[in-house]
């Protein structure tokens, strides 16, 4: 296979050697990529690295690879080659993914996908991982994961994953890890912090809001030799479910047979979902964050996403409580809140709605004239 992709002209997204490493941070596993010669995209290493990680942890495997580099090869309409042994599962998996990803989005197309082998089953791990950032989504599946301790059977949460897609570094993004460290430790959990240049490598070929999706499945699976199940927080519910790169059709397709990728805590609405669960948690309320305009331990307290988190927490009787966000919530500047995206303008008539039907027609007034200052605009907002 390796001879096919060197000669001239080659075309596809190719990714070969894939290798473990150990590094000054921890193991690493990284693959040489190409992205076809058409495709603006120069042959990089892509990895993951995870700080402090035993070996076995990231397998020799082309899973991850496979979910990273899907979108980005029918992005430029080009096969994606994966030289490494691959889930069979996921493979069968991949046309399904390929499928929602042309129905939803016009300008991606299905592709071909070879692997160099598939790879033997193997035995599921027993380590339970949720994707963390400190939000109000992934709060509301470590919370309500800790109320189900004593059901039979359940497998709890053992290990928070933040992963540092942004490649972010300094005394900020240092803070910022040691608040996730802090809930993880009172949590009765182990925090697991990956490094990644995968959005870096792909940004030039995908869009975040359609991508992350993938970007987290993908580092689910290349972390398959500590999980067995891995939770991806909901940030939509059932009943207001767009096209959108993390999604309950979506994200159990990037399962194998020794890891369960599973869609959590699409039942609720981010009103709900506080009043369920933050609300009555102190580690919650004091290390929720919620914007990207904001420094660790401080939100913004004035961008939309802030704001539609105040209105939440207003209504659950907590506002003054939270550490992170103003104590006040000022509705003249909800009102005049900028909301750049239809799903801006969707979560916050929501909002509304919950605050209507929760006796608050001052707030509910003010987020409806807030989501309806503008008109419709294509949908990019990541929630949080």
């Amino acid at each position: 296979m390796g001879a096919w992709c060197a000669r001239e002209g080659w075309r596809g997204v190719i990714v070969e050697d894939v290798r473990r490493e150990s590094t000054a941070r921890g193991w690493r596993l990284s693959a040489a990529v190409r992205a076809g010669a058409g495709s603006g995209r120069a042959s990089e290493r892509v990895h993951f690295t995870v700080h402090g990680a035993d070996a076995d942890w990231l397998p020799e495997r082309g899973d991850a690879f496979l979910a990273g580099l899907l979108m980005p090869a029918m992005s430029i309409g080009e096969e994606l080659v994966v030289d490494a042994p691959v889930s069979g599962r996921l493979l069968r998996s991949a046309r399904t993914v390929m499928e929602i990803y042309a129905a939803w989005w016009e300008h991606l197309r299905a592709v071909g996908v070879t692997v160099g082998e598939v790879a033997e089953a193997r035995r599921g791990r027993e380590a339970v991982g949720l994707f963390f950032t400190l939000g109000v989504d992934c709060f509301y599946s470590l919370l309500r994961d800790g109320r189900r301790r004593t059901e039979p059977d359940h497998r709890p949460v053992t290990d928070l994953l933040f992963v540092n897609f942004e490649q972010h570094a300094g005394p900020d993004h240092d803070r910022l890890l040691d608040r996730i460290r802090l809930v993880a430790e009172r949590s009765d959990c182990r925090a697991v912090l990956v490094e990644t240049d995968l959005r870096a490598f792909t940004a030039p070929l995908v869009r975040w809001e359609e991508f992350h999706g993938a970007a987290l499945g993908g580092t689910a699976l290349a972390l398959q030799g500590l999980l067995g199940r891995c939770l991806i927080a909901a940030g939509f519910e059932y009943r207001r479910l767009p096209p959108y790169g993390s999604h309950p059709v979506l994200d159990h397709l990037w399962s194998t047979e020794a890891l369960e990728v599973v869609h959590d805590g699409a039942d609720a609405t981010r009103t709900e979902k506080v009043a369920r669960q933050l609300a009555f948690s102190e580690l919650a309320l004091q290390n929720l964050a919620v914007c990207w305009r904001g420094r660790p331990g401080r939100n913004c307290g004035a961008c939309e996403k802030c704001l539609r988190t105040m209105v939440a927490l207003e209504l659950a009787g907590v506002l003054r409580r939270c550490g992170t966000l103003p104590d006040v919530l000022d509705l003249d500047v909800l009102r005049n809140v900028p909301m750049g995206s239809a799903d801006n303008r969707d979560a916050m008539r929501e909002v509304g709605l919950d605050a209507g039907a929760r006796g608050r027609p001052d707030l509910a007034e003010a987020a409806a004239l807030a989501a309806n200052r503008y008109g419709p605009v294509p949908r990019t907002e990541q929630p949080r």
